[in-house]
C-alpha cells in the first residue's frame, strides 16, 4: 500500500498524558490513541525510540492501530548515535536489530531518523556515516539529522545521495537569530539540511498562539463529513 501522496503532517510522539481531555477524549485509555491520533493525522515519528528500541511485539501493536495508509517515522536509538557514535559492528549491528524489530510497520515505515549528537562533528563522523549507510539492511529508509557546523558541506548531499539516504531540516523557531549549527556549545542552535520526515510538531495540543490547550473543554478535532 502506498504512502499518503504528498507532504505529510504528524506530531513528534503520541503517548502524551497532558493531551488526554485536550486531543484525545477523556474516556479513551491509553492503549486507544494511537488508532485515534491516525483518524486525524497521516504520519507520526516515534520519539520514544531513541530512548529505548522497541520490542517487535509492540510496534505490531502500533501497526494493528494505524491504517494501511500511514507514514511513521522511527527515531534511531541513541545506544547507535550518541553511545557507539556511528562506530563500528556495534553500530551497524544495533541498526540491523533495529530495523528487524520495525518490520511489522511494512510500507507504512517512512523512514528511520539518524539524528547525530552535537558534538559529533565531520571530522570524527564523516566516514562512520558512509560505512553505517553503506551497510544498513536492504531497504531501510534513512534520514540523517547532523548538528555541528563542520557538516554544512557540498559534500554531504553527495555522501547522503550516493548512499540513498536523505536529509533532514529541523525547525527550532525558539532559537532564532542563533547560529544554524550545532556545536558542544550549549548556546548554540543546531539545524539540518532539507526536507523532513514528519513535520515535529506538538500543535495538536496548543493553541494558534503557541500556548499550551488549558482549562478548555474537550471537543473531538475529527471533522465528520
Amino acid at each position: 500500500m502506498p504512502l499518503p501522496a504528498g507532504p505529510v503532517v504528524g506530531t513528534c510522539g503520541f503517548g502524551y498524558p497532558e493531551w488526554r481531555g485536550r486531543f484525545y477524549p477523556p474516556e479513551l485509555g491509553p492503549g486507544e490513541w494511537l488508532g485515534f491520533y491516525a483518524q486525524v493525522f497521516e504520519a507520526v515519528e516515534l520519539d520514544g525510540t531513541f530512548y529505548r528500541p522497541p520490542e517487535a511485539a509492540q510496534v505490531a501493536v502500533w501497526a494493528e492501530a494505524l491504517p494501511d495508509r500511514f507514514a511513521v517515522a522511527a527515531k534511531v536509538p541513541r545506544a547507535i548515535t550518541h553511545e557507539a557514535r556511528l562506530e563500528g559492528e556495534a553500530a551497524a549491528g544495533m541498526l540491523r536489530a533495529f530495523a528487524r524489530a520495525l518490520g511489522p510497520l511494512g510500507d507504512r515505515l517512512l523512514a528511520v531518523v539518524l539524528q547525530l549528537p552535537p558534538s559529533l562533528d565531520a571530522d570524527e563522523g564523516r566516514d562512520r556515516l558512509a560505512r553505517l549507510l553503506e551497510g544498513r539492511p536492504d531497504g531501510l529508509p534513512v534520514v540523517v539529522e547532523v548538528r555541528h557546523r563542520s557538516w554544512d558541506r557540498p559534500w554531504l548531499a553527495e555522501l547522503l545521495a550516493a548512499a540513498g539516504a536523505g536529509p533532514v531540516l529541523a525547525d527550532r523557531p525558539r532559537f532564532s537569530g542563533a547560529p544554524p549549527w550545532g556545536s558542544p556549545d550549549p548556546s548554540a542552535a543546531g539545524a539540518g539540511l532539507a526536507s523532513s520526515a514528519a513535520q515535529r510538531s506538538s500543535s495538536a495540543a496548543r493553541s494558534r498562539t503557541g500556548r499550551p490547550i488549558t482549562g478548555v473543554p474537550w471537543r473531538s478535532p475529527i471533522r465528520r463529513r
